[in-house]
């Protein structure tokens, strides 16, 4: 379809298009790079070590690299410039280091440039700071705080599938034209590259239930976890965080967080733009 011709296409058309490709699996479901999926399997297995993980993240150079580049940022690193993978993981400890590395990887893999990429980086910085607010309320709540983060993470990982597809399809859609195909169509995309990644279940079922705890089963802390994630991060955002106003969001109240637990998780308000800065680069 020529650019030409989109203009003639109002936004109906589009979103039945986008439906029906979706739908009949024309929509381009990009392959984990091999590494990142190893890096995300050691992230949920016991026996993984800190060599291991040193060892994998050495397979691709490009992503070791950035990992090296990240930990000797503002943000992390300490007096002495830190030179090798496994000097990273001692100083940093092997959850912050697949961090890095998986953030980067999901970042690289779906997060292309395009016609639509501010509204992609908006995502991504979303998804960002949902994953470090999420592995805080994790570790407040005694939760799994790699689930955690890999939730805050990936939540909203259909919205870069659609993005780049109605890049494609139709590539001068307004701001408000795009939220409202993403808000219809991302969760069904997100789930359908969950289960293409071999995500665990509670990344799944959070990417599907976020604004719905009620259906989250037996996954319902994991999305609570990631829900109050992403509501932090708004309010980071769009304005000041506050204990009175935190502990008024359903998640919150769900996993039983008590107001000075969300002061003590508001604390870490400077600590997460700090990493944000690091490892948004």
């Amino acid at each position: 379809m020529s650019a030409g011709s989109v203009k003639k296409v109002d936004v109906a058309t589009v979103a039945e298009q986008l439906d029906r490709e979706i739908s009949q699996g024309e929509i381009e479901l990009p392959m984990l790079p091999a590494v990142a999926a190893k890096v995300l399997s050691s992230s949920v297995d016991e026996r993984a070590d800190a060599l291991s993980l040193a060892d994998l993240i050495r397979q691709d150079q490009t992503l070791a690299t950035h990992v090296l580049r990240v930990v000797n940022s503002p943000g992390f690193r300490g007096t002495i410039e830190i030179v090798s993978l496994q000097q990273a993981i001692t100083r940093l400890g092997m959850e912050r280091i697949r961090e890095i590395a998986l953030s980067a990887s999901v970042k690289k893999t779906l997060f292309k440039k395009g016609a639509y990429q501010h509204v992609a980086q908006a995502a991504w910085k979303t998804a960002l700071a949902a994953s470090l607010w999420s592995k805080e309320v994790a570790r407040a709540c005694r939760k799994n705080v790699e689930i955690g983060y890999l939730c805050g993470l990936l939540h909203n990982i259909g919205v870069p599938v659609v993005l780049n597809h109605l890049d494609r399809i139709a590539p001068l859609l307004s701001t408000e034209e795009l939220l409202q195909l993403i808000d219809h169509e991302s969760s069904r995309t997100g789930e359908m590259l969950a289960r293409r990644w071999k995500l665990p279940e509670a990344v799944a079922i959070t990417i599907v239930t976020i604004n719905q705890l009620k259906l989250a089963g037996e996954h319902v802390d994991a999305v609570a976890v990631a829900a109050c994630g992403v509501a932090f991060t708004k309010w980071m955002f769009e304005q000041e965080l506050d204990v009175e106003h935190v502990s008024q969001i359903p998640a919150v109240q769900h996993l039983n967080l008590y107001p000075e637990d969300v002061a003590d998780i508001l604390e870490k308000q400077e600590m997460v733009v700090a990493t944000i800065e690091s490892m948004n680069g």
